[in-house]
């Protein structure tokens, strides 16, 4: 997956840190791995044969806070399908169940010699985080102005100031308000 493509739409990088989405960044925090079960006091692949992101322990506290819910219990009831367009079909199903983890999934973090290119992002998330930044502000200021992350927009999220001319790039015209984000 090319950081061009799939993170291209970052809302904290784009609105909080003024930059493009940047890979390095996300792999400090992030790390996929490949989901597993316990059946009989032993570890098997999951059926449905699928990877998770999960934080890096070790970057716990670099990142910024975010209430999660403590349950999925009923996820079921917002599950939902999406027609297979014609035009751009998603892959055929394979039912191949993911054994094995790739190669550049066993590395967990970013290199070492990567580590520089993002110091001065990593101080700028000491900073936010320091300002009370959290991540539901993050995710609050994509609903304010009415974007979809993953939305090509003529505007990158920190640009989007009162006065500035959202043509391409809001889904509707004028912010919620911040009781309306809540």
């Amino acid at each position: 997956m090319e950081s061009s493509t799939l993170w291209r739409s970052s809302p904290f990088c784009e609105g909080f840190l003024g930059i493009s989405p940047h890979f390095d960044l996300w792999q400090y925090f992030f790390a996929v791995t490949l989901l597993k079960k316990w059946e009989k006091k032993q570890e098997l692949n999951a059926l449905m044969g699928c990877a998770g992101i999960q934080l890096c322990n070790n970057h716990v506290n670099e990142c910024l806070p975010m209430c999660l819910s403590t349950s999925n219990n009923g996820w079921h009831s917002h599950w939902f399908y999406v027609k297979n367009n014609v035009a751009a079909p998603l892959p055929e199903f394979t039912e191949r169940l993911i054994e094995e983890v790739s190669e550049s999934w066993r590395r967990w973090g970013v290199l070492e010699k990567d580590k520089k290119k993002i110091q001065d992002h990593l101080a700028a998330v000491r900073i936010l985080k320091e300002r009370g930044v959290k991540g539901s502000g993050i995710i609050g200021a994509y609903h304010a102005w009415r974007v979809a992350s993953l939305m090509r927009r003529a505007l990158p999220l920190h640009m989007m100031a009162p006065g500035a001319s959202l043509d391409r790039t809001a889904l509707t015209k004028g912010a919620l308000s911040p009781s309306e984000v809540a």
